[in-house]
């Protein structure tokens, strides 16, 4: 009897605990973008006010992510569309822009301004796991008669980003994922005239009666976060670091860059021989 009575205490105290937030575990699922880059500010808040609750953030494919919240594999999903499971929430919590970047000593930084035209002479650095946004992108260089010339297809943006910045190429790439660079100056945006791809971050969750309490608290501050306030992500590089893996290699005023690797074109559409068969997204 004794040994029930402490089974039943040693329940009524877990489950006290999950219902006060001092134990518990919370997962979160989105695509790099989000992963890397959105997140990190609101669950820095988040874990400093329950720091008792375990958190873990699972890259997911963008088209798995809706699936996983309704399996309850997780708690919470970030995604780009409205889910098609009638029995999920979405809320838009982030809006940015895909936008052009360059190094800052790329011709280019020089025009207020550039047009698709201009681009066909240049090597462009690709995410090779968003194939859905790269699909669009292709569209509108095929849209206005410009091939598309592909010198690397690389894994990361932080790849993507470090490529730029030794003039491999330019890139296309989310706003939210050069914030840190465009601030340094180690990267600069430029206004491409044609180039019009708004984003939005969507937030998706169970209906309110299968929500977790840690959950709940997390849709809650994400929902008021504010982000124009918002730390840069990621913390991890600094302004010092950023520029000294930007100019690795300064040229010297005598001798020209080496030149640069041959690209590939994709002014039509091959997406067989380089988009993977899953789509990740951004």
């Amino acid at each position: 009897a004794r040994r029930l009575l402490g089974m039943r205490d040693d329940a009524v105290r877990q489950v006290t605990a999950l219902r006060t937030l001092k134990a518990g575990r919370l997962t979160v699922a989105a695509a790099e973008s989000a992963a890397v880059y959105l997140l990190p500010a609101p669950l820095r808040s988040y874990v400093q006010k329950f720091p008792d609750i375990k958190v873990s953030i699972r890259r997911s494919q963008l088209s798995e992510i809706p699936r996983q919240v309704m399996d309850r594999e997780v708690d919470v999903g970030f995604v780009k569309h409205e889910p098609a499971f009638h029995e999920l929430h979405s809320v838009e919590v982030f809006a940015d822009e895909m936008v052009l970047v360059a190094s800052p000593d790329h011709p280019f930084a020089s025009r207020p301004q550039v047009a698709m035209r201009d681009l066909g002479a240049e090597n462009f650095v690709i995410h090779h796991g968003c194939a859905a946004t790269t699909d669009r992108i292709l569209r509108v260089f095929e849209e206005h008669a410009t091939p598309c010339r592909v010198a690397a297809e690389l894994w990361s943006f932080e790849n993507v980003k470090s490529f730029v910045r030794e003039r491999v190429g330019l890139a296309i790439v989310p706003g939210i994922t050069v914030r840190q660079e465009l601030v340094d100056g180690t990267l600069i945006s430029i206004p491409l005239r044609e180039l019009s791809m708004p984003r939005r971050t969507l937030m998706i969750y169970r209906d309110q009666g299968y929500v977790s309490d840690s959950a709940s608290e997390l849709i809650k501050l994400v929902r008021s976060f504010n982000w124009t306030h918002a730390p840069v992500a990621p913390a991890a590089s600094s302004k010092l670091k950023s520029r000294k893996q930007g100019r690795l290699h300064p040229p010297a005023p005598n001798r020209g860059r080496p030149p640069r690797p041959p690209p590939l074109p994709c002014g039509g559409r091959r997406r067989g021989l380089w988009l993977p068969a899953l789509q990740q997204g951004l």
